[in-house]
C-alpha cells in the first residue's frame, strides 16, 4: 500500500477515535473504543486480551502468543474533558486534524495500530506489542501500572509518543507527579452575619496561600517544581457562609528526593490531605536503542533530534520504576487539554514511516526476531 493511501487510512482512524468521549467519568465509552480497537485488528493474526483492572479496561495486542513481547508500543485512548460536545467531532483542516485527544494522543495511537498491522504480514513475526490504556490521564495505574506492577509486564523496550514538543525531540527527564485534594470545614449561617459562622472557603484559600510558599510560582522556562490550583469548591449561595470546601492541586517534582519533605510540610498545613494520585519522576539516560532512534528520525526527517525534558508526566515512568528504557517522543501538535486541540498531519506520516523503520532496525540481524 502507498504511504498516502496509509497516511489516509491513519486520518480517518484517528477521526474515529476521536468521536469516543472516553473521559475519566465515562467508563461506558472507554470500554467501546476498547472494543472498536480490538475490532480493527479482527482478521489479522495478532493476538489480542482485554485486561480490566477496578473496571477500567486495557488492550494488549502481540504479534505472537507471548506474555513479554522484547518492543512494546505504548499509548492510551482517554482524554480530558472538552469545553464543547464538538471537540468531539473531528476536523481536518490546513494539515491538521482538528479534535479533543488528536494530539494527547489518539492520532500516535493510530499510528501504532497501523504499524501493527503492517508487521502483522511478516515472516517471522518479530516480537512485537502493543499496550493501549483508558486511564493515563488520571494516574495509569488501572492501565500500563497495572501491567507493570501487578501482571509482571516486561519487555525491553517501550516506545511511549506521549512526551516532548514534536519528533524532533526525544525526552529523557519528566517530572514525578502528585494529585492532592485539600479540604477545609467550617460552621454555616447568614451571609449578613458572617461573625456567627466559620467560613471554609476563607480557612482553604488560607492553606492554599500558604502551600503557594512551599512551591512557589513557576516560570517559563525554569526546571523546578511546580504547582497548579486545578479546582475549588464550596458554598451554596451568597447569602450563605460556607461550611465545606475543597480543592484540588497538581504538584510536578523535578526530582524524588523533594516528595517527601513536600508532603511532610503540605501535611503540617492539611493533615487530611488525601493523595488522589501520584507518579515517579523519569530519567534516564541515552542508551544504544535511544541513539538507533534518533538516527533513524534524523536521517529521515533531515534535521537535527534534539534531546529534551519535559513538565509533564507520562506512562513511560512505570518502565522507568522497572528500569526498562523507554523513548518518548510526540507528534507535533498544539493546545493541548484545551480549546481547538490539533495535530499535525504530515508528522503523522513522518512517525509512521520513521517507527517501522526503527522497529526493523530494532530486529535486525536477529534470526529468532
Amino acid at each position: 500500500m502507498s504511504q498516502e493511501k496509509i497516511l489516509i487510512k491513519i486520518i480517518n482512524l484517528t477521526k474515529s477515535l476521536v468521536r469516543f468521549q472516553t473521559t475519566a467519568d465515562n467508563l461506558g465509552e472507554k470500554r467501546a473504543i476498547i472494543d472498536f480497537v480490538k475490532n480493527e485488528f479482527k482478521g489479522s493474526g495478532v493476538y489480542a486480551k482485554k485486561i480490566v483492572s477496578n473496571r477500567v479496561p486495557s488492550l494488549v495486542i502481540t504479534l505472537k502468543k507471548e506474555k513479554n513481547p522484547r518492543l512494546v508500543l505504548v499509548g492510551h485512548l482517554d482524554v480530558v474533558p472538552a469545553e464543547r460536545p464538538s471537540d468531539f467531532r473531528p476536523i481536518v483542516r490546513n494539515n491538521r486534524i482538528y479534535g479533543r485527544g488528536t494530539g494527547d494522543m489518539k492520532a500516535a495511537c493510530a499510528v501504532m495500530i497501523e504499524v501493527m498491522k503492517n508487521f502483522a504480514q511478516a515472516n517471522p513475526k518479530p516480537s512485537l506489542g502493543l499496550i493501549l490504556s483508558a486511564d493515563e490521564e488520571i494516574g495509569g495505574e488501572n492501565g500500563v501500572g497495572f501491567l507493570l506492577r501487578k501482571k509482571g509486564f516486561r519487555p525491553e523496550l517501550a516506545v511511549v509518543p506521549d512526551g516532548g514538543t514534536d519528533l524532533s525531540s526525544v525526552v529523557l527527564k519528566e517530572k514525578g507527579l502528585i494529585d492532592l485534594k485539600i479540604k477545609s470545614f467550617g460552621r454555616s449561617a447568614h451571609g449578613a452575619r458572617p461573625f456567627l459562622g466559620v467560613n471554609a472557603i476563607d480557612a482553604l484559600i488560607g492553606k492554599y496561600a500558604k502551600i503557594r510558599k512551599i512551591i512557589p510560582e513557576l516560570k517559563r522556562g525554569q526546571w523546578k517544581n511546580s504547582l497548579n490550583l486545578g479546582k475549588i469548591a464550596g458554598g451554596q449561595a451568597t447569602n450563605k457562609v460556607p461550611d465545606y470546601a475543597e480543592m484540588l492541586l497538581d504538584i510536578r517534582i523535578v526530582d524524588e528526593r523533594y516528595r517527601s519533605p513536600i508532603m511532610a510540610k503540605i501535611r503540617r498545613i492539611a493533615p487530611d490531605a488525601e493523595i488522589i494520585s501520584d507518579g515517579s519522576t523519569f530519567i534516564q539516560d541515552k542508551n544504544a536503542r535511544i541513539i538507533d532512534y534518533k538516527n533513524v528520525f534524523e536521517k529521515m526527517l533531515g534535521r537535527r533530534i534534539e534531546f529534551t525534558r519535559s513538565e509533564g508526566a507520562s506512562d513511560a515512568r512505570y518502565f522507568c520504576e522497572k528500569k526498562i528504557p523507554a523513548i518518548i517522543t510526540k507528534i507535533k501538535c498544539g493546545h493541548i487539554h484545551g480549546r481547538n486541540e490539533w495535530v499535525d498531519i504530515p508528522e503523522m506520516g513522518f512517525f509512521y514511516r520513521g517507527l517501522k523503520e526503527f522497529i526493523e532496525k530494532f530486529y535486525s540481524g536477529d534470526k529468532t526476531n
